[in-house]
């Protein structure tokens, strides 16, 4: 399957009538023993959009062959192109065996600033579309921070101001360049709602969830659970289970970081994520990887209790799991973050002499931002030999 998001507010283009084909090089010729066929087919029709989902709407192709280039066109002018995941512990063919796909967080429109660039410019979207044919990426992993919205300033904090902030990244003009042919898959953190939240449920999150759902979850991969917020999904030769660190965390100041009944994931998604770890990989598959909006890491000094430094008995229950992992052997464990606006690359290692071979370290590769301010020096510092940076 395929999932395409849809946006018309113009309503007398509906019906908006759907359509596919194997889009394959070569075209209508002999490949190998199966004829390709071309032809374009019928995946129904939009009949229906309103201000309710800000005229929105997820259209899903199906039956679609894996690791196959398709076009998809809409009756309203408008046309585009991706290539389905392979099959599972299989690695595509498109990229001499190597399995790649991109991931980073943070964007704001105009930022940096420059008094000559168009108002919705985004340079790191610039820079990134360079790279996208090189690299040959899968899919594109954002990690959060989709929007600010309390940067520079807050304009507001109802449904409207949220729903402004998303058609702004999407209206801008290096949009196209860098979703054209790259799936975009999505993690919620919390300027989509507000810096450092972490109250759940409450004031303004319904507010700033409603865009997020329908311009993102809406095509994101299968909810781990039903109603929740956290996904997974399997492609080639790795699965991924994106956490929201957002929804269910407990205050940051509520606790302190090592009182085992502090939580960052909730009970569900807690219980939702081991599972995942501890479930054999099915074959072909040789990573785990465990996608967190902000670091896994305690080396991040500044703001650190925003991060899994504030939420460290927990932690150490993940890290057990994901050394039993490689205690199994065969599959490996990644941490991928976002958030800190610095790059860094962090190694957990099992304490020595316990049951964990130094195999079963796990890594964490934090980037940000896609197009946002960066810090100028460093706030990520080791102290230990339990985060050792690399």
């Amino acid at each position: 399957t395929a999932n395409v998001l849809v946006r018309e507010p113009k309503l007398s283009e509906l019906p908006i009538y759907v359509s596919y084909r194997n889009a394959d090089p070569p075209l209508s010729v002999e490949s190998g023993q199966r004829l390709i066929d071309t032809s374009w087919k019928s995946e129904g029709t939009v009949d229906h959009l309103t201000e309710d989902t800000d005229y929105t709407a997820a259209i899903r192709l199906k039956n679609l062959r894996p690791d196959t280039r398709y076009q998809y066109a809409l009756s309203n002018n408008h046309t585009g192109y991706f290539i389905t995941a392979p099959r599972i512990g299989v690695p595509s063919k498109r990229n001499g065996g190597k399995f790649t796909f991109l991931h980073t967080s943070c964007i704001k429109p105009r930022f940096p600033y420059n008094p000559r660039s168009h108002p919705l410019a985004i340079p790191g979207f610039e820079h990134l579309s360079k790279w996208i044919p090189k690299l040959k990426a899968s899919f594109m992993l954002f990690l959060g921070d989709f929007i600010y919205i309390d940067v520079p300033k807050r304009m507001g904090s109802d449904i409207e101001t949220y729903r402004r902030e998303y058609r702004q990244v999407y209206s801008s003009p290096d949009w196209p360049d860098v979703s054209a042919e790259l799936p975009w898959i999505h993690v919620l953190d919390d300027h989509e709602i507000a810096n450092d939240w972490d109250a759940n449920t409450t004031g303004v999150y319904e507010a700033a969830v409603d865009p997020w759902h329908h311009y993102q979850t809406s095509v994101n991969p299968p909810a781990a659970r039903p109603g929740a917020t956290y996904f997974t999904f399997t492609s080639g030769p790795a699965s991924f289970f994106l956490l929201d660190t957002r929804r269910y965390r407990d205050a940051t100041a509520s606790k302190p970081a090592t009182d085992p009944s502090k939580t960052m994931l909730g009970v569900d998604q807690l219980a939702s994520l081991l599972t995942f770890l501890s479930t054999p990989a099915s074959p072909g598959v040789r990573w785990k990887i465990v996608v967190s909006s902000i670091p896994f890491t305690k080396n991040w000094r500044f703001n650190a209790d925003d991060t899994w430094a504030g939420y460290l008995a927990e932690r150490a229950r993940i890290l057990e799991a994901m050394w039993d992992v490689g205690l199994r052997g065969g599959v490996g464990v990644v941490v991928l973050s976002g958030d800190r606006h610095e790059f860094a690359a962090t190694a957990f290692p099992p304490p020595a002499g316990g049951r964990w071979p130094l195999s079963a370290t796990v890594h964490e590769f934090s980037t940000s931002p896609a197009s946002m301010f960066w810090i100028p020096w460093r706030t990520y510092e080791q102290k230990d030999d339990e985060d050792v940076k690399i």
